[in-house]
């Protein structure tokens, strides 16, 4: 990961903007009908720049058309009382992998966009209209497949190696039995239960 993206990409650096963002928004008239017009037109424009950015994300992965097979054993879902569903062999390719990760993100950007809009309907919040202007780009920019497409970052090590681990929301450690597996013993375990289950 180059530095920039490093330094974007740190926790501290959503904190850091965060703050910066408030104070250079305190002065603003935000209760200016004007001013809260012009703000909901920059929102607007940044998150259709955005979605037309994953689209073009999108454009260049099936481009490529990566056929490289790609196997991993997914756990199974876990159910309210806590126990977990049966394990699914998943056999796909890299450029479905990727292009299933994309969506992914547009519907996490939709599911945004419509949080932000009642947090500002409903209580006439200005300044997230303002932040995630900037921090949907941000986002978008340090996200795995953009660093993987845009930035060429290396694919066989690391986080960017398929399938991604999955990371929790609030940075909590996600349990490595809720993880995508990749080894050889659980894909024949997998296998080898579902060969039963079809007997």
């Amino acid at each position: 990961m180059s530095d920039i993206l490093r330094v974007v990409n740190h926790p501290l650096f959503n904190i850091v903007f965060f703050l910066i963002g408030k104070y250079l928004t305190k002065d603003l008239a935000l209760d200016d009908p004007s001013v809260v017009g012009l703000v909901r037109n920059i929102y607007l424009v940044a998150q259709a720049l955005i979605l037309g950015l994953n689209y073009w994300l999108l454009a260049m992965v099936q481009k490529k058309n990566d056929q490289t097979t790609l196997r991993f054993v997914e756990p199974g879902p876990q159910g309210w009382d806590g126990s977990f569903g049966e394990d699914r062999l998943v056999n796909t390719t890299c450029m479905d992998y990727d292009v299933a990760q994309i969506k992914k993100d547009i519907n996490k950007q939709f599911t945004g966009i419509a949080i932000i809009a009642f947090v500002h309907l409903q209580f006439h919040y200005i300044q997230p209209l303002l932040l995630q202007s900037i921090m949907g780009f941000k986002t978008f920019l340090v996200s795995k497949e953009a660093r993987i497409h845009l930035w060429k970052e290396s694919t066989s090590s690391g986080e960017l190696r398929r399938p991604f681990r999955i990371e929790s929301s609030f940075g909590m450690p996600v349990p490595e039995n809720k993880q995508p597996r990749t080894d050889r013993a659980s894909i024949k375990k997998v296998e080898r239960a579902t060969k039963v289950a079809l007997d």
